[in-house]
């Protein structure tokens, strides 16, 4: 069960870019690490009742991407490649510090002393902290969910 993909057909973005971003974003804080296999297109499909077609669409834009790879045959499917996890984090760890810099530029721009936006930061920090603890356990959870459905996989196609 691929419970670690949360699709909301309702939110205007299209599912294979929701899919698309979910795989960048699990790479990024490592919950998918190199070379684990993701859920089939048909799995996917039928757990999310998705068509197939557009699953299969994020998947071909990973692959293009370079962030996963694909492996025909019985032991085949769609896992994650090698060498991108390292720099997928290093993309997003900098695409964050550019909205940091945003933010420091605007406060500049408003007149904002350095203590009075640092102050504005701690608060903000604080507040989301303290009602989003980190996902630790959760990502422990759901890499084990993902591992135990790589397993039954490998599993059921032994017998």
């Amino acid at each position: 069960m691929a419970i670690w993909f949360d699709i909301d057909a309702k939110s205007g973005v299209p599912i294979f870019k929701q899919i698309i971003e979910q795989v960048k974003r699990a790479i990024a804080t490592g919950m998918l690490k190199p070379d684990e296999q993701l859920p089939t297109v048909r799995e996917l499909a039928e757990e999310h009742s998705v068509n197939p077609n557009t699953i299969a669409k994020a998947y071909q834009n990973l692959e293009v991407m370079g962030l996963v790879y694909t492996r025909p045959g019985v032991r085949g499917g769609t896992f994650i490649a090698r060498e991108v996890v390292a720099s997928v984090r290093a993309v997003e760890l900098e695409r964050f510090q550019e909205e940091v810099r945003k933010v420091v530029r605007s406060g500049y721009n408003l007149g904002l002393e350095q203590a009075d936006l640092h102050g504005r930061f701690q608060r903000e920090l604080d507040e989301w902290y303290s009602n989003h603890p980190l996902p630790a356990p959760a990502t422990i959870d759901l890499t084990h969910s993902l591992a135990e459905h790589n397993a039954k996989k490998l599993y059921s196609t032994k017998e």
